[in-house]
């Protein structure tokens, strides 16, 4: 980098990476409505069914009172006041939203393939602000592609193996993302294998999809295949791409994985999936480790000690108060 001496011209280049990665992200965000204008049409999309589900509910408290511009729908989710023809804006957007996750991902082979790998190789830059919401557009592509038998391969093999390596080998800049990278595999697994989807940026139980056919073993596709910004579909052919990823990983063997199929089943909670996989991951974290020491080092890239990790933290690591509590009814 110009007349630098090496150690400064390195920190230049590592910088410009850190920029070129978290503006990569951003755009792409912006694009697939993820965050800006765009993501505000869906938020506000949300809010009114929200409401819409309280007032059915409570429609007689509703009624009462004075009125309630909130309520009324004349105030963005933002809190900006909507304009006179924030309708129809909005139905435009709406539409531009969906072309838009259709033409990148969809409509060209080309485009499509080399972004969902750019994405994935994105993962597992040392970035804890780039990879948190590329964790989010990882659940727009899920919602986008996952019913495309084109995609299964990069879907379930790659990017799987991608959130899946973050999470087993516990990097320091990975500490306070986990949860995310979880529920990214959790969109994956259950799409890709278990015939389950969630709603939009992987939130909400796992809705399992009716069984069509045992021979061969099909799922009933979903109703919002053809709509991301719904939820979505899933491979109705389920695929063992993912059951391989999580079978090569150390400590992990076949019956671990039948188990782990039959939990997610039994139990489709967000947080009870969560749960499931965070404790078989565990499991091969726990091997990773005896192969691969912590060192002395203190670096991003190094491994996250016990207390740091969330698959070795309690589930209730809850430190004694330093001193002794006195309470009023103690002094008085």
């Amino acid at each position: 980098v110009g007349d630098l001496d090496g150690v400064t011209a390195e920190a230049a280049l590592e910088k410009q990476r850190v920029e070129l990665t978290r503006t990569f992200s951003d755009v792409l965000q912006a694009a697939l409505a993820l965050k800006g204008d765009w993501a505000l049409v869906l938020a506000n999309i949300s809010r009114e069914e929200t409401n819409n589900k309280r007032v059915d509910s409570t429609s007689n408290k509703q009624n009462k009172g004075l009125p309630n511009r909130f309520h009324d729908g004349q105030i963005n989710a933002d809190g900006t006041p909507k304009r006179t023809n924030q309708a129809a804006i909005d139905a435009r957007k709406l539409s531009r939203i969906t072309a838009m996750c259709h033409f990148l991902f969809l409509e060209h082979e080309q485009i499509a393939g080399f972004l969902t790998l750019t994405v994935i190789q994105c993962l597992a830059y040392p970035d804890a602000y780039t990879c948190r919401r590329l964790t989010r557009i990882c659940h727009r592509i899920l919602e986008t592609t996952a019913w495309h038998p084109r995609y299964t391969e990069i879907l379930g093999q790659r990017m799987m193996s991608a959130a899946v390596q973050n999470l087993v080998t516990e990097p320091k800049w990975m500490v306070g993302i986990e949860w995310d990278m979880i529920n990214v595999v959790r969109d994956i697994y259950g799409r890709l294998t278990l015939g389950q989807l969630v709603q939009p940026g992987g939130q909400g139980a796992g809705i399992q999809q009716a069984i069509v056919s045992q021979n061969p073993f099909t799922y009933e596709q979903a109703k919002t295949a053809d709509r991301p910004l719904q939820g979505g579909g899933i491979l109705t052919t389920p695929s063992d791409f993912p059951h391989q990823v999580l079978v090569s990983l150390p400590g992990i063997d076949v019956r671990m994985i039948r188990q782990l199929d039959e939990d997610l089943k039994r139990k489709r909670g967000a947080k009870d999936q969560k749960d499931f996989i965070r404790d078989l991951l565990r499991v091969a974290a726990d091997e990773w480790s005896e192969s691969h020491p912590i060192g002395d080092s203190t670096g991003a890239l190094d491994r996250a000690a016990g207390a740091e990790s969330l698959l070795h933290r309690g589930k209730a690591d809850v430190e004694d108060i330093p001193e002794k509590l006195v309470t009023h009814s103690m002094v008085t």
